[in-house]
């Protein structure tokens, strides 16, 4: 009997097992494990594959740092869900935070600089900055329901971003010298918010 004709693996299903594996690696072992090999091995693809789909190690690492924003965007989208605006303010911090607590190495890639030498293309920028349009969207939002005093969203939805990647990163480094860092968290996001409120008055 003669064997089945042999069918090739769908290039999207290739790519997607490289970026898993580079994933899984990336938040296990960190960023010196992201090699071509290690990469490969870890999707049982040929290390071919990886400068098939990628164009080499940077091309995963700016795939990883895409991901990463994408996920952040979509994050900071859902405060539209909350009816408060102030509130969605607050919410935003909580899931940002999470979100880095869920994934540190990847939040490492994306803001600390993880991988020595590398720079994201103009393309791949874009998703950092529609990352931010949704958090001046909420601020905008909250500047509109007389949550936060009127000014420039931009101005204070980069001021909250400054403050909320401050005491994560400060977190993920092991720097809160607090017996309780989710209160101290929650009071920080509350005592932000309060802050814009009250230079309204």
């Amino acid at each position: 009997m003669a064997s089945p004709p042999r069918t090739r693996t769908p290039s999207a299903d290739v790519r997607a097992a490289l970026l898993d594996a580079a994933t899984h690696l990336l938040e296990t072992e960190g960023t010196d494990a992201l090699s071509v090999r290690r990469i490969a091995a870890e999707a049982h693809v040929a290390p071919m594959g990886v400068y098939n789909h990628f164009d080499g190690k940077n091309g995963v690492v700016e795939a990883l740092w895409v991901e990463g924003f994408d996920r952040l965007r979509s994050t900071l989208e859902s405060l539209e869900e909350i009816a408060d605006p102030g509130d969605a303010l607050i919410e935003g911090f909580r899931r940002y935070r999470a979100l880095a607590r869920a994934h540190p190495m990847a939040y490492r890639l994306m803001f600390l600089k993880a991988v020595p030498g590398f720079e994201p293309s103009v393309e791949a920028a874009w998703a950092a900055a529609l990352s931010f349009e949704a958090l001046v969207a909420a601020v905008r939002r909250a500047m509109e329901s007389g949550a936060v005093a009127d000014g420039d969203p931009v101005q204070i939805a980069q001021v909250v971003w400054a403050a909320v990647h401050g005491w994560v990163s400060l977190e993920l480094d092991g720097m809160i010298f607090l017996a309780d860092a989710d209160a101290g968290a929650e009071a920080m996001a509350r005592s932000l918010v309060e802050g814009f409120r009250v230079a309204s008055t």
